[in-house]
């Protein structure tokens, strides 16, 4: 989660924050850290699962904090919801200058082992059919489209990037809770939800699940040297 130079001490911001996996991590390793998520239903779970972030409700062209206040802004499987040129110029608003800007995807490098084909037929037949993104995979840019937002027109420095494998072993229940995390199950009511998710639960019989993802990681900085 570190950036160089960037001390413990640093205000960072969550951009796109979703249940709080990365806050999670973030309040862990800095004094302050503001959590922006849009959707009501994951910023109550952000706010249950991470108490010592402040959530606020807000997007990528709005973020709700004052300008130049926060030392970085992080976006985990976040970006590719944002209007890019308009998150791009709020981004640079609320960064401090030489702040970081650090963008994140996992990509999956293979499949769950054991099989979850059962489990995921339940989700396949629920979801939206107009995703454009891999839906069980917690979404993401296709790699034809390129990783990182255009920067030549921006205060930016060009971006560095770096790709690091990230093994995930989950029981049952974890892996449940990472199906929950998607963006269109999480915008479910609860009557609906909580079915669709006890669904899932029944077809996971294994003890635990083991994958293996790739993390893509873009960083930058704000009118200063990217380390």
């Amino acid at each position: 989660m570190r950036v160089a130079g960037l001390p413990t001490t640093a205000s960072v911001l969550d951009l796109g924050a979703g249940t709080g996996k990365l806050t999670r991590l973030l309040v862990s390793e800095f004094e302050r850290v503001v959590a922006v998520e849009p959707a009501e239903e994951m910023r109550r779970l952000l706010v249950a699962h991470c108490p010592d972030a402040v959530a606020l409700s807000g997007t990528g062209q709005q973020i709700p904090v004052a300008d130049a206040s926060v030392d970085a802004v992080y976006a985990a499987q976040a970006f590719h919801w944002f209007d890019e040129s308009a998150a791009v110029t709020e981004i640079a608003r609320v960064l401090r200058p030489g702040g970081a800007l650090v963008l994140m995807w996992n990509r999956p490098a293979g499949p769950w082992e054991p099989s979850t084909d059962a489990a995921e037929r339940v989700l396949t037949e629920r979801m939206p059919e107009d995703l454009d993104h891999i839906p069980l995979d917690l979404g993401g840019p296709h790699a034809a489209s390129g990783w990182r937002p255009a920067v030549s027109e921006s205060p930016f420095e060009p971006f560095t990037a770096t790709v690091l494998p990230n093994p995930q072993t989950l029981d049952p229940d974890g892996l449940v809770a990472f199906y929950a995390s998607m963006g269109w199950l999480a915008d479910l009511p609860d009557e609906e939800r909580l079915p669709l998710l006890s669904g899932v639960r029944s077809r996971l019989t294994a003890p635990e699940y083991q994958r293996l993802w790739e993390s893509h990681v873009h960083w930058t900085r704000l009118g200063g040297k990217v380390d």
